[in-house]
């Protein structure tokens, strides 16, 4: 009787261990069925693209991001939350615009650090689900640095590569005490501002070829980044993965190996137009605000640099762009060759636009289009369809929940964006918002289908017609005739939740700066009259 009692017992016991383990195998095969995330970012790339060749840049030669655009959908009408790094960076990372985390330019700081115990920062909730998390390069931003490790929940990556860059004693010198490695070389002999003008700060507007033996090692910091996600996709994995590589070209300084340079001529580079009247429309705080970070201000270090320095700079800045296409042409590569093909979520997005002397200004930290807009291409296989362009308005912080949308995650609660799933479902889905970018304190743009409507700290506006005038040269806001659009924009204005701060240091430059020009309108710049 016992034996037949212990029998039953170690077949019901086997029984059960046969069932758990087909239920740890149907786990584990749902967790491998999962799509793998592929997850490029793009530091200061603005519509300078091969398929915005009408919109963008003539000249540009982008053959990788037009190869990734004909997979999938472009997203032609995309703005950054903050048209500077560390806020728009922090958008995307947790679905949170600057307006409810405090965070609005790359100085102010985080102001709303209770948020983090509820909002997971999207690799930490990916890594938290199941997925093996992976970076290199520029991706995460200063605020996502000081926030993960403060919380327990915000730990982001399983593996990451250093950022630390190996200068030669050349190269060192040659940046002039520049922060940030990553985003050397600085151009052969260095800086034509900080040679010629060592009184001015931002000389990092600066543009040149570099000879492969200037070069540390022979590779730019995209080069071994790029070689790192390249060794990584030819891995095996047991967890799906999210892999993320961070191209920092096309930022400041403009410098790329030489054969880059030779694909743009200088005597046959295109520049940006500069119609006559271009400042006439635009309100005081805008000029305060494009007037740019440094003393004596952008547009007269450029003029004071000679003629051609602003070809020079166009130049570069094509040339770092190609440079950067040729990155990302060996990524696509890899993951051509590899076992994921057919089962990654591929997205690219630049933090934000950059400006190249349109409206005298540099640089980005602006609301007009050339600062806010930045390319998007999703390629998911299975819905996109490929080669199809979306003129619908996006934020960048809608990446968030569309990825854990497509991986299959529970939602995210509390956060500002939308999935944008229907829109990659359906290529005639509709928004009927527009797209918030905030650029410091109290100064928003929105920008819907057609229309941009801009409402500054001091009250001023602008309205610009996206259809008919795409460079934005025609300042609509003071004719009644749009008064209706101009009202019906004003409704997604957002409500402001945090006072400025001696932090917001932007702010309060732009505002010391528009009232001086207020009460002695002779001191404000000739080139921005």
């Amino acid at each position: 009787m016992r034996k037949n009692k212990l029998n039953t017992l170690l077949i019901v016991g086997a029984g059960a261990l046969m069932f758990q383990s087909c239920g740890v195998k149907q786990a584990e095969q749902a967790e491998a069925k999962k799509p793998n995330v592929l997850f490029i970012s793009v530091d200061d790339l603005n519509d300078w693209i091969g398929v915005m060749k009408e919109k963008g840049h003539p000249d540009a030669k982008t053959p990788n991001l037009d190869r990734l655009a004909k997979r999938g959908v472009y997203f032609t009408n995309t703005h950054c939350t903050s048209a500077a790094c560390t806020p728009s960076r922090l958008s995307v990372m947790s679905g949170l615009s600057p307006i409810s985390t405090g965070c609005y330019t790359n100085k102010s700081g985080v102001r709303n650090w209770e948020v983090w115990n509820e909002v997971t920062l999207l690799p930490a909730y990916l890594r938290q689900n199941g997925y093996y998390t992976m970076a290199s390069g520029k991706i995460e931003g200063a605020a996502c640095h000081k926030i993960e490790p403060k919380y327990e929940n915000q730990k982001m990556w399983d593996e990451r590569m250093s950022r630390k860059y190996q200068l030669t004693d050349e190269v060192a010198k040659d940046g002039a005490g520049y922060g940030g490695i990553d985003f050397f070389p600085f151009p052969m002999g260095g800086s034509k501002i900080k040679n010629e003008k060592p009184q001015y700060k931002g000389h990092s507007l600066c543009a040149g070829a570099l000879d492969r033996d200037y070069i540390p090692g022979g590779k730019m910091p995209d080069e071994l980044s790029t070689d790192w996600v390249v060794e990584r996709l030819a891995r095996d994995y047991d967890k799906p993965f999210f892999l993320g590589l961070g191209l920092v070209r096309p930022h400041v300084p403009y410098t790329a190996p030489k054969e880059f340079f030779d694909m743009y001529p200088i005597d046959e580079i295109t520049i940006p137009e500069d119609p006559e009247g271009e400042m006439d429309d635009i309100p005081l705080y805008a000029k305060a605000i494009g007037f740019g970070a440094f003393e004596p201000g952008d547009e007269r270090m450029v003029r004071e640099m000679g003629p051609d320095y602003r070809k020079q700079l166009v130049q570069g800045y094509l040339a770092c762009i190609t440079f950067m296409d040729s990155q990302l042409g060996r990524v696509l590569d890899a993951l051509d060759n590899s076992k994921y093909a057919d089962n990654t979520i591929i997205v690219l997005w630049s933090d934000h636009g950059q400006s190249m002397g349109e409206k005298r200004s540099w640089r980005k930290q602006c609301l007009w289009h050339e600062s806010t807009s930045s390319p998007m291409v999703w390629v998911v296989p299975g819905m996109t369809d490929a080669g199809s362009l979306n003129n619908q308005p996006t934020s960048l912080m809608d990446i968030y929940p569309t990825v854990t949308d497509l991986c299959g995650l529970p939602a995210m609660k509390g956060i500002d964006a939308e999935s944008m799933v229907p829109l990659l479902k359906d290529s005639e889905a509709k928004r009927d918002y527009p797209v918030l970018t905030t650029w410091s304190y109290g100064s928003h743009s929105l920008r819907g289908e057609r229309w941009r409507y801009i409402r500054y700290f001091d009250g001023s506006e602008e309205l610009y017609d996206g259809l008919n005038d795409f460079g934005e040269h025609h300042n609509l806001a003071g004719d009644p005739k749009y008064k209706e659009v101009i009202e019906g924009m004003k409704k997604f204005l957002p409500e402001e939740k945090y006072e400025p701060t001696e932090k917001n240091a932007e702010f309060q430059a732009y505002k010391k700066r528009a009232a001086g020009w207020k009460a002695n309108p002779k001191s404000m710049p000739v080139w921005l009259q």
